[in-house]
């Protein structure tokens, strides 16, 4: 069960509205208008739970769990079980996921104001329903969309814009930086800040001078201590609904597509390019200049240093097709293996 100290949890729901809202069947014996509570993992459900069973590795949990009800697919509820209700669904991720937002709903509105310890510039613009938190700073000629929320110690800077329904997370820093709708940036981020360009000298290297924005559309994530480094001459994008993890590095001149998913700790290198729909594991870095073509897949703590063709599966350093990267890891294994005294 979650903390309801840190959640609000709406509800219960009968078996049937859940069935109802993501489009499943319950199994026959399953009573419609049973009342489930809430949400707990399979090993730790009890009555009144529901859970879900997505990956068969779970198939222990699955035959022993306490849970009133679980989310599964026709296949994976084939397994032995305690006579658990089943909700059988396509995806039972994504049906479980949708169920999530049902009992667990976005945070209402929040109480609107600025805080007296806030320092908001005589000429920045805020939009209506918006909350500044105490040691907040907004700059000149900033303009804050309605319902935004700056959380303590932000720093909005001049010129920036922010769209509707935004939420910027302390001690997060914004400069240089024009940014859609419903985005939500994690706590300790720096977005616009100069890019690592650099150019020969005669006393040594000498710093481009970095002169764009970064442009960040609608729908977008971003998680805690990121760093976005505005464009060098022309801008770094993040496309629509792309959501970015803890801990990325994304350099000056970057474009990313549209719903793309950039796992924690990797780095994207200067005028790279990322088509839409793009999925990096940890860890993964991306070599300056290259373009990584539409749904490509990287595994994790891979390093891409060439172009990428649209749909590929990828891995390894250098990343390669992700079977050849297989094949040649088995392949060295066996040459160690090989050379080991018996």
């Amino acid at each position: 069960m979650t903390d309801d100290r840190f959640f609000r949890r709406s509800g219960p729901f009968s078996l049937a509205e859940l069935a109802s809202h993501v489009g499943g069947e319950l199994c026959a014996e399953a009573p419609d208008a049973f009342l489930i509570r809430g949400l707990a993992p399979l090993d730790s459900a009890e009555s009144g739970d529901l859970s879900v069973f997505s990956d068969r590795k779970w198939s222990a949990h699955f035959a022993t769990s306490r849970a009133s009800a679980i989310v599964t697919n026709s296949t994976l509820g084939l397994r032995e079980h305690n006579g658990t209700w089943l909700l059988l669904v396509q995806d039972p991720a994504l049906a479980f996921a949708q169920i999530g937002h049902l009992f667990y709903p976005p945070p209402g509105d929040h109480d609107a104001g600025v805080h007296a310890r806030a320092q908001v510039a005589e000429t920045a613009s805020i939009g209506a329903g918006s909350r500044i938190d105490a040691g907040a700073v907004i700059g000149q000629d900033a303009r804050l969309g309605l319902r935004c929320h700056i959380a303590s110690n932000a720093v909005i800077g001049e010129g920036v814009v922010i769209g509707d329904d935004c939420r910027v997370g302390a001690n997060t820093t914004i400069s240089h930086a024009l940014i859609g709708a419903r985005v939500r940036i994690g706590s300790n981020n720096s977005i616009g800040g100069e890019g690592f360009g650099f150019v020969a000298g005669p006393k040594g290297p000498m710093r481009v001078a970095q002169l764009g924005r970064v442009i960040i559309e609608n729908d977008v994530r971003i998680g805690g201590n990121c760093a976005i480094d505005r464009g060098a001459i022309g801008d770094t994008v993040v496309g629509m609904g792309t959501a970015i993890d803890n801990l990325v590095q994304i350099a000056h001149n970057v474009r990313i597509g549209r719903h793309c998913l950039i796992a924690g700790q990797s780095g994207i290198a200067g005028s790279s390019t990322l088509g839409d729909q793009v999925m990096m594991g940890g860890q993964v870095g991306i070599n300056d200049h290259i373009t990584i073509g539409a749904r490509v897949r990287i595994a994790a703590k891979s390093g891409v240093i060439h172009d990428t063709a649209e749909g590929e599966v990828i891995g390894g350093y250098p990343a390669m097709p992700v079977r050849q990267w297989h094949r040649q890891t088995v392949a060295a294994r066996g040459k160690r293996s090989l050379g080991k005294p018996d």
